[in-house]
């Protein structure tokens, strides 16, 4: 593949990664307006964009429309412009019919684990008419890109949706790590949190579930409680309180049942 052109747009953490796996198998311009012109970085978008084969997007979510218009008139026809951002499916639908108005294939690509963690072997879902020419591309390359069907954006719908749960652990971790540690237990909480964690199974999630239907009133309470505990301690408590509302709406709506017979 030492003829393939391929752009790279955006030199942060992702990009660096894909640059460093990708330089001298490929013939690569990156373009990042945060980072003066040095190899692979080129001045300006067109620079990079131009008669590249494969143009790959790695810019934060907010960007990856601009992005993509910016590209729109230098992309060339047939190419591939596989936008791997963390966008809404709307975004990446927005994106695609840019990239197939200039005459180019759209990829819906969704980074689905830490890059720094496995590098090119990250994985990654892609959705979109180019899906599976992008997968053959970057699986010669050693990139671990499963393309999934269906349109533009339901890659990214399946990303955000593990966003939610695992930013909302993230999220839940900090908050409860911060109210242990007010209240001097420290120590105890995060033995509790990684046993918690590790003996988490199936069994566990459908009882999440279940219980939450089950026992919403008084999980509800519970939850107040912890709420007035976080106040107390001087800890904010904003996904303590967001827990306690979720719950209660649980008790009038009900809640999603596991997939599978019951």
């Amino acid at each position: 593949m030492d003829g393939l052109r391929v752009a790279l747009l955006g030199y942060g953490e992702v990009g660096r990664v894909l640059a460093g796996g990708l330089g001298g198998r490929v013939r690569l311009r990156a373009y990042d307006p945060a980072h003066p012109p040095a190899s692979p970085l080129v001045a300006g978008n067109a620079d990079a964009v131009r008669g590249a084969d494969v143009v790959i997007a790695v810019t934060t979510g907010a960007d990856s429309l601009a992005a993509c218009a910016e590209s729109r008139p230098h992309l060339k026809p047939g190419a591939l412009y596989a936008d791997l951002s963390t966008a809404a499916p709307g975004d990446k639908r927005a994106i695609a019919e840019l990239a197939g108005s200039a005459g180019a294939v759209a990829v819906d690509g969704a980074i689905m684990a830490p890059v720094p963690l496995r590098g090119l072997a990250t994985p990654i879902l892609a959705s979109g008419p180019g899906a599976e020419r992008f997968a053959a591309f970057a699986g010669a390359l050693g990139m671990d890109v499963t393309p999934i069907g269906g349109a533009p954006g339901d890659a990214a719908a399946r990303k955000l949706l593990r966003s939610v749960l695992v930013k909302g652990l993230s999220a839940l971790a900090v908050e409860a790590r911060r109210a242990a540690e007010a209240a001097g237990l420290g120590e105890w909480f995060w033995a509790h949190l990684v046993e918690t964690v590790t003996d988490a199974d199936e069994r566990f999630l459908t009882r999440l579930l279940e219980g939450a239907g089950q026992h919403g009133v008084r999980r509800v309470h519970e939850m107040r409680a912890a709420t007035r505990m976080l106040e107390e301690l001087g800890v904010p408590s904003d996904m303590t309180a967001a827990t306690a509302a979720a719950l209660h709406r649980a008790t009038e709506t009900g809640v999603p049942r596991p997939p599978g017979p019951r």
